[in-house]
């Protein structure tokens, strides 16, 4: 299989319609990239290159005016051309000076011919050519696509990937995993492969025209990053392609490592499941955590959970889940667990960083997690429940319980008060532990009963009055302009309340109690209607 995928301007000069051509300047430059041949006669080239071309001319334009000629050669060098080929005698004898200094001093091939040429010839014979090479490339990444395949059948074959791609663009490789060693592979001595990764860290790497990169991506999650470095020449469009190949074999690689992993996991469900229900001393914990992932400490913990259902729970797609949430919470700085149980799928978040910031981390996590979901037709939008933080590893029940708590909750409470946290759920974690205990109906009828039996023999909106009215702390300009009333309709509005509810209700003991009593009723309501 052949390399040479890419047309040069030394390769077009042995062609037969140049073998009368002269290089005259820019000799230095005769290994750049030709990508298409073009006829130009105009001086003012404005947009009308791609960059790469390989410009025929008679000079028509440029004759007996080296102001034009300069300016529009200058033109060629910016636009990225590969050279520029001119037939001397019909109208230019000869190419002024400063004009060959000029293609000198950029490595420009400037090619002449002393006879009268036919262009025609010219650009059908190359066009040819540069037919032929796209087809060579299109069977030497066929060649390289169906290896890449080869390769992921057998044991390891990231190794086996990076070195195939080594040796076959004989080019320096460099891969950088989100966790994990970095690899190189290069014929540099180890000194230049250490200012390689140092140029690597760069922000501007893209500018770097001899570089190219590519993230591997499973799950819409980055896994890892890997890139080319060639020692002068810019990467071609071939090379960029192969890396691209290169980079999806790697990302299926290491989903497929990620699949297999999580099943083994899956097997250690028993242990972890005695472990929620506090059955597991701090010191069993930390042995085994140790076994995981040695020298680990975790500085605290908690659980989050979400529904599943019993179709979903032996699905492939749960397990693909599962290792989306590992690469994300991963990235967050957490080692996870997980488990299923009562058709809830439940991870363990241990904390391997700060505890000041654990909670801005898992929200992080939780958006880069949603988004992915949002973009992933076959998975259904989740609700999670997070439990209590906490820094004993024995007291895991008890973040647990809380999250089991926080997920019933949020599925009974108004839009404006969710939070997938139980610590944020502030007032509603007292109507749920009042209903628990069968308190919440005696509490609303005993400071509500009057406003909800009111609102329903009229039809009013009494309670919505109520609710929005002691959410502004008793300001009526705020509260008729939230709720879209004038005042006076609101003056009437609460003029019934006080004769429904007592002129004292916005006392503070009073006040607060019938706040307690609105969660509630909101609770129970949405409680009947599920």
């Amino acid at each position: 299989m052949s390399l040479d995928v890419k047309l040069t301007v030394q390769e077009i000069l042995e062609n037969r319609s140049f073998k009368d051509a002269e290089v005259i300047a820019g000799e230095a430059g005769l290994h750049r990239t030709v990508k298409w041949i073009h006829i130009m006669e105009v001086t003012g080239i404005d947009e009308l290159l791609n960059g790469d071309e390989l410009i025929l001319s008679t000079g028509i334009g440029l004759r007996e005016n080296n102001e034009i000629f300069l300016s529009f050669f200058k033109q060629l060098i910016d636009s990225g051309a590969a050279g520029i080929c001119i037939e001397l005698g019909t109208y230019i004898p000869s190419i002024p000076e400063e004009i060959i200094e000029l293609a000198n001093l950029h490595d420009f091939p400037l090619i002449v011919f002393y006879q009268k040429v036919r262009f025609v010839d010219i650009t059908q014979d190359l066009h040819t050519v540069l037919i032929k090479k796209h087809y060579q490339m299109i069977s030497d990444l066929e060649y390289f696509s169906h290896q890449l395949n080869q390769l992921l059948l057998t044991s390891h074959p990231e190794q086996k990937i990076l070195k195939f791609l080594h040796e076959h663009l004989k080019l320096s490789v460099v891969l950088i995993p989100n966790q994990g060693e970095t690899q190189i592979l290069s014929r540099k001595s180890p000194k230049e492969q250490k200012k390689i990764l140092q140029l690597l860290k760069e922000k501007n790497i893209h500018c770097h025209k001899n570089i190219a990169h590519q993230a591997i991506q499973a799950l819409n999650q980055i896994l890892a990053d890997i890139y080319i470095i060639s020692d002068s020449e810019c990467i071609t469009e071939y090379e960029s392609l192969i890396l691209d190949r290169s980079a999806t074999a790697l990302a299926q690689n290491t989903l497929r490592d990620l699949y297999i992993e999580e099943r083994r996991k899956a097997k250690e469900t028993e242990w972890i499941q005695q472990w929620l229900d506090g059955i597991h001393s701090e010191e069993q914990v930390n042995r085994y955590l140790s076994e995981i992932e040695p020298h680990f400490e975790a500085n605290g913990c908690l659980v989050l959970l979400f529904k599943i259902n019993q179709a979903e729970e032996e699905n492939s797609d749960i397990t693909l889940l599962k290792i989306l949430f590992r690469s994300v919470f991963q990235s967050q700085g957490f080692l996870l667990l997980s488990t299923n149980r009562k058709n809830q799928l439940i991870f363990i978040l241990l904390n391997k960083r700060k505890n000041t910031d654990w909670k801005q981390r898992m929200e992080a996590g939780i958006k880069q997690i949603q988004k992915a979901i949002d973009e992933d037709p076959k998975f259904t939008k989740l609700t999670f429940g997070i439990g209590r933080f906490i820094h004993n590893l024995s007291n895991m029940k008890d973040s647990y319980r809380t999250a089991q708590e926080a997920l019933i909750i949020q599925e009974r409470i108004p839009n404006d008060c969710f939070s997938n946290f139980y610590e944020d759920l502030y007032i509603f974690r007292l109507v749920a532990i009042a209903n628990n205990h069968g308190a919440l109906d005696d509490f609303i009828d005993d400071y509500l009963a009057p406003v909800v039996k009111y609102d329903q023999q009229n039809n009013g909106k009494l309670l919505e009055t109520l609710k929005v009215y002691l959410k502004c702390y008793g300001s009526k300009k705020e509260t008729a302009a939230n709720l879209f009333i004038v005042r006076q309709t609101l003056y009437q509005r609460l003029q019934k309340l006080a004769e429904l509810l007592g002129e004292d209700f916005m006392e503070s003991y009073k006040r607060q109690a019938i706040e307690f009593a609105l969660n509630a009723y909101e609770y129970l309501s949405a409680s009947k209607k599920q």
